[in-house]
This record gives structure tokens, sequence and C-alpha cells, in this order.
């Protein structure tokens, strides 16, 4: 079974970029299943539609599993989550205060692409895509986004990550360069030159403004990358 789990944060950033309606015919072409969580669903949803400036938001989020093209799936290891975010929320502390770095949904989704074949995530929030992926760079993230120093608990450190070792991670920026080289997005080309260029630059940048975690310098290589 192929299937990709989505944590809220990729799910925001399309809808907020006006290119969630690429979903459905990425599925199409990728032929598996797109999952979000309870926990996610809670975030994209539920929790929204109490909220004005969030309800159509979430009412366009709603449309795609009522459609089908978002499952939720339950079948979540729910111990196996407690235990992830009570250990990754131990391992780094600022004035001996513990950190909060993850978050239920995020957490859902990797511990339940962890338990299948063929699964991977879709995230955009970089602590925990760090985490799994550099941990040694976690430190001086943190204490750059915290202001202080940050002490490292190396043990547990090593403990979060081995137990997630080898998930594949993608982001929404890396959907959108799928859709752009498939041709979906050409509707938005202009007429003029460079105009494959200019719309695949606009759409990289809206990802990263909309809230894909990626840099200048990611950006350019994908972009390179894309035109070749």
């Amino acid at each position: 079974m192929k299937a990709l789990f989505f944590d809220a944060g990729p799910i925001i950033t399309l809808v907020m970029s006006r290119l969630i309606w690429i979903l459905p015919k990425l599925k199409e072409k990728y032929g598996g299943k797109f999952y979000i969580t309870p926990a996610v669903k809670r975030e994209l949803v539920e929790r929204p539609l109490t909220i004005h400036r969030f309800q159509f938001e979430a009412l366009q989020v709603m449309r795609l599993i009522n459609e089908g093209i978002l499952e939720v799936y339950t079948d979540v290891p729910q111990k196996r989550v407690d235990e992830l975010i009570s250990l990754a929320n131990k391992t780094f502390s600022v004035k001996k205060r513990s950190l909060d770095i993850v978050q239920e949904g995020e957490v859902e989704s990797i511990s339940t692409a962890c338990q299948l074949d063929d699964a991977a995530v879709v995230m955009d929030e970089r602590t925990l895509r760090l985490f799994i992926e550099k941990p040694e760079n976690m430190e001086s993230l943190l204490e750059h986004r915290f202001k202080h120093d940050v002490k490292t608990d190396l043990l547990l450190m090593k403990q979060f990550q081995e137990q997630l070792k080898g998930v594949t991670i993608i982001r929404s920026i890396e959907l959108v360069g799928v859709a752009f080289k498939l041709g979906m997005l050409d509707c938005y080309l202009p007429q003029q030159e460079n105009a494959k260029e200019l719309l695949l630059e606009s759409v990289l940048w809206a990802t990263k403004y909309n809230g894909c975690a990626v840099t200048n310098h990611e950006i350019e290589e994908l972009k390179q990358f894309l035109l070749k």
C-alpha cells in the first residue's frame, strides 16, 4: 500500500496559497492513499470551525474529507504517540525547564506512517523534521528561537531519533513542484518570455510565505532542478 500522511501544516500552506485544488489531481497520479489522523483533523477542521477567521479554510478541508481525497486514519498507535511526545518534550530545556517542541498531530502522523509499509509523511514544520533528520542541529535552532542557552539530553535525543529512523518526510513545496512538473499549473502561465520560470518562482515563494519551512537556497535549488 502506498500512503501519504499529512500533518496540518502542509494542508494549511496549500489552502493559504490557493493551491489546495492540486491534491485531488496529485492523488489520482499517485494512486495511493492520502491520510490525516484524528488529531490533525481536530487542528484542521474542528477547532477552526469555532473561529470566524478560519472557518472557510476548515470548510475547504472538510470538502476534501467528504469527497474521500483525505481519509481519516483512526488506527493510531496511541501508546507510542504518548511515549514519543513525552520523550521529545523532555529532551531540551531552558533554565532547567523542559521545552515542548512537538505537537500531537505531527507525532500521530509520523508514528502511524512508521507502522505501515510504503508510507511517508508530508510535513512543513522544521522542528520535528530536524529532530529526526539532523538532531545535532536542534540545539542551535532552539537557541535562536528562544534567545537562551538550550541544554540537550543526548541520550533522550538518540532514543527519539532511533524510534523514527528511516521515515520519509516531504514538504508541501515538493508537492507543488511535482504539480508544476506534471503541467497541472500551466493554466497560470503568463504570455511572456520566461513564463515557466516566473510561474514556478511564484508558487514556490507562495508556499514559503504561507507556512512551509524552506530556505531561500533550497528554493533556488528546487527551481533549478524543476526547470531542467
